[in-house]
């Protein structure tokens, strides 16, 4: 887990103001942005990292991602 390139990404890239983490998923480490104002943004983007690669998650991704935190 890089952690510089995790905050890079949710700060930088996603503009959050913060970060969770969320639950684990086909073996990525997942990290969801946070904001302070409500944000409406389209598909909720989170980041992903496994193995040295971290990366904001695909719209494929994210959808699959929903699926799978509500199905259980």
């Amino acid at each position: 887990m890089d952690v510089k390139k995790i905050q890079e990404l949710l700060f930088k890239q996603l503009q959050a103001d913060g970060y969770k983490k969320g639950r684990s998923w086909k073996g990525y480490e997942v990290y969801v942005p946070t904001y302070e104002q409500d944000t409406y943004s389209g598909f909720p983007l989170v980041v992903l990292s496994k193995e040295g690669e971290t990366r904001v998650c695909t719209v494929d991704e994210s959808i699959e991602y929903l699926e799978y935190c509500q199905s259980k």
